[in-house]
């Protein structure tokens, strides 16, 4: 098998990042044309802000939490060249829930589904760990 195939579901994760970036910029953009909020309000991110800004910025903020295992753990697996069929179907599976999470999010940020959504994406990753922990040990 390919090893560089588990590069595809972190390229996915990348592109996600990237759009909720942009997202994030042109949310707060428009705030800030729309005079919703103060430029002044960036010095410290601190003061009213629209709700749509507020969970454009947390949903930014999230690519920077549970991701961060995620990444690390496909540069662990490639570092000791052990990428299996099992491991690029749990990274894409997590991918899946990020994505499915960041649409909930941005959408109708109902909780009890992102709630849901986040927690089967992380018990993906942690699985996904102790699996490639027993293997390499």
């Amino acid at each position: 098998m390919e090893k560089t195939l588990i590069l595809y579901p972190a390229i996915a994760m990348m592109i996600l990042t990237l759009f909720v970036y942009v997202k994030n910029y042109l949310d707060n953009r428009i705030a800030v044309i729309n005079k919703s909020i103060k430029f002044s309000y960036f010095k410290a991110y601190k003061g009213e802000v629209p709700d749509y800004v507020a969970v454009s910025r947390q949903t930014l903020k999230n690519q920077f939490e549970l991701p961060i295992f995620f990444y690390f753990l496909i540069s662990t697996i490639l570092v000791f060249d052990k990428v299996s069929q099992l491991d690029i179907v749990l990274a894409w599976m997590f991918v899946v829930f990020r994505y499915l999470h960041c649409y909930i999010r941005l959408s109708s940020n109902h909780v009890p589904y992102r709630a849901l959504v986040f927690e089967l994406g992380m018990m993906v990753l942690i699985a996904w760990w102790v699996i490639f922990l027993y293997n390499i040990l």
